[in-house]
């Protein structure tokens, strides 16, 4: 599949989906084809072509665009999906887009800043096939407090997930009789496929397995129901984008929002707390409330020292 095709599929999907639910009529859609002239040339599309685009969408990504008969509109059925950024489909979707918008504006590559991603993506093709064939994986891991390449560690694993968090992307497999363990990409070395396969369990589900976790640590104890205070203006940023899929809004005044999790108080959930410094409040549990009062008073201590 062609580059050329793959930036049509996108841009027809973004065009269709931005309609909204009262879809879009084919006039319409071929109004703005019109006016890119990177996809169109200034050519009219083809119905033959928008047809043959529609069912390779349907294939390639799993979205239905479907005509509805009374308005003569196009419209996406399964729109749930493609706006689920959190989901594989809409995130590969949303990343897809990303790309197509960047290209079409090559010209302003200069007034685009875009973060830098640690290393370890040249690891993902890898992965995946080991995934697609369940087949283990050998690889040399150095973790952080780890100076020198040569004390990594080597590792024979059973590849079960993958997960993005923080712009970092982290390996979940089991090594041996141990409990499951997250792997950073950035901090392997090296990676090989095995010959050697294994069979995951019918019962492992990867979003269950996360279910109760802000980011990748995975704790032994409980999920307890956290309650956070915020101030006005960092209330607008959690409704924005959601700390986490169990956040809800308990109360909410012109000053301030009290919101609740569901989740265990790892130590990367903790650092996104403070993260929000004098804004937050929390409420309950008492442990954790505890815990960001005795952080607080460490880094006020620090600070306060002069050299």
């Amino acid at each position: 599949m062609t580059k050329d095709l793959i930036r049509k599929y996108i841009w027809l999907i973004d065009t269709i989906n931005q309609a909204g639910s009262a879809g879009i009529t084919f006039s319409e859609i071929n109004k703005k084809w019109m006016l890119n002239d990177l996809l169109s040339n200034g050519d009219e599309y083809p119905k033959r072509s928008f047809h043959n685009h529609v069912e390779g969408i349907r294939e390639v990504f799993g979205i239905e665009i479907t005509c509805r008969k009374s308005h003569n509109a196009y419209y996406i059925a399964n729109r749930g999906d493609v706006n689920n950024t959190s989901g594989y489909k809409g995130w590969l979707l949303d990343a897809l887009s990303l790309s197509s918008q960047l290209d079409q504006s090559v010209h302003l590559k200069d007034r685009i800043l875009l973060e830098e991603n640690p290393s370890g993506r040249e690891f993902l093709p890898t992965i995946l096939e080991a995934m697609r064939e369940s087949k283990m994986l050998t690889f040399s891991y150095k973790p952080f407090w780890m100076e020198d390449d040569s004390c990594s560690n080597l590792y024979h694993v059973e590849p079960y997930a993958l997960k993005s968090f923080k712009r970092r992307w982290y390996l979940l497999a089991k090594y041996g009789d141990n409990p499951l363990k997250v792997y950073a990409l950035d901090r392997i070395l090296d990676m090989d496929i095995e010959f050697e396969e294994f069979k995951i369990p019918a019962s492992f589900d990867a979003e269950t397995y996360f279910n109760t976790c802000f980011g990748i640590i995975v704790a032994d104890e409980k999920p307890q129901l956290v309650k956070l205070k915020v101030d006005d203006y960092q209330a607008k940023y959690l409704r924005s984008l959601p700390l986490h899929h169990s956040q809800k809004e308990l109360e909410r005044t012109d000053k301030y929002t009290v919101f609740s999790f569901f989740l265990c108080p790892t130590f990367d959930f903790i650092q996104e707390i403070l993260s929000m410094g004098k804004s937050v409040e929390v409420l309950s549990p008492k442990d954790l409330r505890s815990e960001i009062s005795r952080i607080g008073k460490e880094i006020g201590k620090k600070n306060s020292k002069r050299g």
